[in-house]
């Protein structure tokens, strides 16, 4: 069971300040440190779900905000994936 669970919305408008080529790649760095201060941890994995959500409109325009669950489990490790509506619906899809 994990110790800590949260479902936040997190801003990626930082991601535009990076070239073209690399925004998805920021977002995804945004993500890991903002899910490191929220979960207290240096240890973050984020899931092939949101990576996959990130880059589902090609490296160049990443979304501007996404809703994410941080679950810290008993090793110490934060555990991002995706959350809120956008899940239920990719899971709809599958």
């Amino acid at each position: 069971m994990s110790q800590l669970r949260k479902e936040v919305t997190l801003n990626l408008r930082e991601a535009y300040e990076a070239p073209k080529l690399r925004r998805a790649k920021r977002a995804l760095n945004i993500i890991r440190e903002k899910a490191a201060r929220i979960a207290k941890t240096e240890r973050v994995k984020i899931s092939e779900e949101l990576a996959r959500f990130i880059f589902s409109r090609s490296i160049e325009r990443p979304p501007r905000k996404v809703t994410v669950v941080v679950e810290k489990d008993e090793e110490g490790e934060a555990i991002v994936s995706l959350g809120g509506e956008v899940a239920a619906e990719q899971g709809a899809d599958q």
